[in-house]
C-alpha cells in the first residue's frame, strides 16, 4: 500500500510539506539508510540498489529545508522527558557499514547534520558477515561464473536440499531464511567463494578504531543486535539475548553514556513482554514501519528511504499522504500483544 502513495507523492510535489505536518499532525520524522555508495557492493548489490552521494545530498538537502536535524541525545532527552518536539528530523543509519565513515560522516559534517549508526556486534571489526549479504555474494558468483559438470550438479543438488528454484538469475536464494543461514557457508565452499577473504579485502563493516573516531567526531552509536535475526523469526528468550548482549557489548566498549536499539529488519511481531523486559536495558528503540504511532510509549518508528524506484522525497511525502489516509480508517497506531 505504501508504495502506490509513494507514486502519488510523484504527482502532488505542490502541496507543502508544512501542510502535510499539520494535517497529520507530525512534524518530527526519523528518515534512515543503510549505506550511500558511488561503487557498485557486491554484498548489497542483489538486495537494493544504495543511493549515490548526490542523490544522497539533494535528500539531506530537502529535508533540511522542511526540518531542523536534531541529535540523538537531544531527541531521547526531549522524549524521556516528554518535552515537545516540532519540525526536526533524526537522521540514523543501520548495519555499521564502512561508507559511514569514508562518505556518509565528511558529507554530513560539511552539512552540519548530526546522525546514529546502529551496529551488529558480532559484525564490527569485520568479524563475520550477515546472512543475506552472503547471498549477494553468492547470486553475483552464480551469474558471473561458469562451473564444471560435477560442481553444476552439486550446485542443483543444494537448491534441491534448500527447496529452492533453481532460476536463471538465481533470485531463488533470496528465499534463504536466518535458520538456513548456515547452508550458505556449504554453497559458498561449492562456488570457491571465501567469505573471510572477502571481509578481509573489502571491509564491508566498521572498525573499532573508526567507531571511536566517528563519536570524537560528535556522531552516536547504538545497537543492531548480534547478527541481525529477522526478531519475528526467533523466541522471546533469543529476542532478549541478541538485544542484551549487543546493548552491552558496545556501551562497554566505546563507554557509551546512553543505550538504545533498532531492531533488524522489523519490529513486526515483537511482543509487549519483550518490551516489558527491556524496560529497564535501552531508554529509546526504534522500528522501521514507516510514519506510525506506537502503543509502547518508547519505541519509535523511522521512515527507511532506500526504496528502489523512489527517491527520499517521494517517499517521505508518500508516507504523510499514507498518514493521512490511515487517520480516516484510524489505524497509525501499532498495538502489542
Amino acid at each position: 500500500m505504501n508504495t502506490t502513495f509513494y507514486k502519488v507523492a510523484k504527482h502532488v510535489n505542490f502541496i507543502s510539506m508544512n501542510l502535510l505536518c499539520k494535517l497529520s499532525k507530525q512534524s518530527v520524522i526519523l528518515p534512515f539508510y543503510h549505506t550511500i555508495s558511488n561503487n557498485e557492493l557486491i554484498h548489497i548489490k542483489h538486495l537494493y540498489q544504495p543511493k549515490n552521494t548526490l542523490q544522497f545530498e539533494k535528500e539531506l538537502d530537502f529535508l533540511l529545508k522542511n526540518f531542523q536535524a536534531i541529535d540523538y541525545v537531544e531527541y531521547s532527552k526531549c522524549i524521556l522527558e516528554n518535552r515537545p518536539l516540532k519540525n526536526k528530523f533524526l537522521l540514523s543509519f543501520d548495519d555499521g557499514l564502512t561508507e559511514f565513515y569514508t562518505v556518509i560522516a565528511p558529507i554530513l559534517k560539511r552539512k552540519g547534520i548530526p546522525a546514529i549508526n546502529f551496529l551488529n556486534s558480532g559484525f564490527v571489526d569485520n568479524q563475520d558477515l550477515f546472512y543475506r549479504y552472503k547471498v549477494s555474494i553468492l547470486i553475483e558468483k552464480l551469474q558471473t561464473s561458469t562451473f564444471s559438470n560435477n560442481t553444476q550438479q552439486s550446485i542443483n543438488h543444494w537448491f534441491n536440499e534448500q527447496k529452492i528454484k533453481l532460476d536463471s538469475g538465481f533470485k531463488g536464494l533470496l528465499k534463504i531464511t536466518y535458520s538456513q543461514k548456515e547452508s550458505l557457508d556449504t554453497l559458498a565452499e561449492l562456488l570457491s567463494v571465501d567469505f573471510k577473504a572477502y571481509l578481509k579485502d573489502f571491509n564491508p563493516y566498521l572498525n573499532q578504531q573508526q567507531i571511536k573516531e566517528l563519536i570524537h567526531q560528535g556522531f552516536h552509536f547504538g545497537a543492531h543486535s548480534i547478527n541481525h535475526p529477522p526478531y519475528y523469526s526467533i523466541s522471546l528468550d533469543e529476542q532478549l539475548r541478541q538485544t542484551k548482549e549487543s546493548v552491552h557489548t558496545l556501551t562497554t566498549n566505546f563507554q557509551l553514556p546512553y543505550q538504545t536499539f533498532s531492531f533488524p529488519f522489523t519490529d513486526h511481531l515483537v511482543s509487549k513482554a519483550f518490551f516489558d523486559k527491556m524496560e529497564s536495558l535501552t531508554q529509546i528503540t526504534f522500528g522501521c514501519a514507516g510514519l506510525k504511532n506506537d502503543s509502547t510509549k518508547f519505541n519509535k518508528q523511522r521512515i527507511p528511504l532506500e526504496i528502489d524506484g523512489f527517491n527520499g522525497e517521494e517517499i517521505l511525502r508518500g508516507e504523510y499522504l499514507y498518514y493521512i489516509f490511515k487517520s480516516i480508517l484510524n489505524k497509525n497506531t501499532i498495538h502489542r500483544n
